[in-house]
């Protein structure tokens, strides 16, 4: 009985030295803040009466943003669209419209309403 809880624990400890490097915590806590950032940016948009046009000057060229049901995903492409286990979710309240759009790499984002049309280019 011993030996299978050895082996068990030798298993999962391999399991984290191989998992473990590729979960960083400084990108987690970035992904978090920017989803977090543009969530709250596309909110004050839509709320703003007047012509607007805002720049989003953080470097997240290491993932893709994804802008669609209401909420902002970002993740990281090296993992997998549906499998990065860090993806960080952010919901927001679209006004007139519901934007659905994806931002691969970008290394600033520029949001812009005019007439109350909201666009997004890098």
């Amino acid at each position: 009985m011993l030996v299978f809880i050895a082996i068990i624990i030798l298993v999962a400890a391999l399991f984290v030295v191989f998992a473990l490097p590729k979960i960083n915590p400084g990108k987690i806590a970035l992904k978090t803040a920017a989803a977090r950032d543009i969530a709250l940016i596309l909110n004050t948009i839509y709320v703003y009466p007047y012509d607007i046009e805002m720049q989003y000057d953080f470097d997240l060229s290491e993932f893709v943003i994804e802008v669609s049901q209401q909420k902002v995903r970002i993740y990281d492409p090296s993992f997998g669209v549906a499998k990065d286990p860090t993806a960080a979710e952010y919901p927001f309240v679209p006004v007139n419209d519901n934007p659905n759009f994806i931002l691969d790499k970008p290394s600033k984002i520029i949001f812009k309403k005019e007439k109350g049309v909201l666009t997004v280019t890098i």
